[in-house]
């Protein structure tokens, strides 16, 4: 038995609904599961469905943060916040933030591409999270590719070339700690070996997280070693997650619901400290 305590769904850049990836952990055989979605955290919805048909679900959210000083992403995930008001600004910042930039990408692409905002709005959920996995969508209907993230992605898309890219302002990861610290939850880093930020590990750890996650499937073996030396110098505990997006995963490689988790022991040093929080 383990949980697999990194998951998305189409409340954010998932292409699934909470109910159904639910049902999928409960097919694998996962002793747990948390929701953690980019930049809003989940009502107890998705809690009660768990609990009806047998699984532990925890409520989690993934911020989206930058550490400017190394002009870096740095994802931090939070779990069981206590006080939800805490961060609802910082949130809130962030989904602005992107949906003004994904709306002027839409502008760009349909200088190029016969799409209009009412196409690339029919492949969004209820939350009305809008990303460039939905833009893609579109253009994947329209014929013009027939895979999410391949060479039209890139030309798009790319950070530093794609001629339809807009960045998203993000809020500094020093800042959004002190956000997250009010919030009452547990803080954990999010796959260090990801966007290089296994170099802003320090300050978070200075900053107050309490945890890293460990098992994911693109940390690297050499950042697996950093981290568990990291864990066991300064007490923080070790989660694991799949990172799991169903169709829209990123990956160019498979990466089914529980393929990486947090052992039953991760799992119990997080309850405990949970608790105590």
């Amino acid at each position: 038995m383990a949980a697999d305590m990194h998951c998305h769904t189409n409340r954010s850049d998932g292409s699934d609904s909470p109910e159904f990836v639910i049902r999928l952990a409960k097919a694998k055989g996962l002793s747990a599961l948390a929701l953690t979605d980019h930049d809003c955290y989940p009502d107890d919805g998705a809690v009660e469905f768990g609990k009806s048909i047998g699984l532990r679900v925890i409520n989690g959210v993934e911020c989206s943060t930058y550490d400017y000083s190394r002009s870096h992403k740095v994802h931090i995930l939070c779990y069981n916040i206590k006080r939800p008001d805490a961060v609802a600004e910082l949130l809130g910042r962030v989904t602005r933030a992107r949906t003004e930039a994904t709306l002027a990408m839409i502008d760009r692409v349909s200088r190029i591409y016969p799409i209009t905002e009412e196409m690339v709005m029919e492949g969004v959920s209820d939350s009305g999270f809008i990303g460039k996995q939905h833009i893609m969508l579109a253009l994947m209907k329209a014929g013009y590719t027939n895979e999410m993230y391949g060479e039209l992605f890139r030309e798009l898309f790319n950070a530093r070339s794609g001629s339809c890219f807009v960045p998203v302002k993000q809020p500094d990861s020093l800042e959004a700690m002190d956000y997250l610290r009010e919030s009452g939850g547990v803080i954990v880093m999010a796959h260090p070996s990801v966007y290089g930020s296994i170099t802003s590990l320090g300050d978070l750890i200075r900053a107050g997280i309490h945890g890293i996650e460990l098992n994911h499937p693109r940390n690297t073996p050499e950042h697996m070693e950093i981290i568990r030396q990291a864990a066991e110098r300064h007490g923080l505990i070790l989660t694991g997650g799949t990172d799991f997006h169903g169709y829209f995963c990123q990956s160019h490689e498979c990466c089914p619901l529980g393929s990486f988790t947090a052992t039953d022991e991760m799992l119990e040093r997080f309850d405990q400290l949970s608790a105590g929080l």
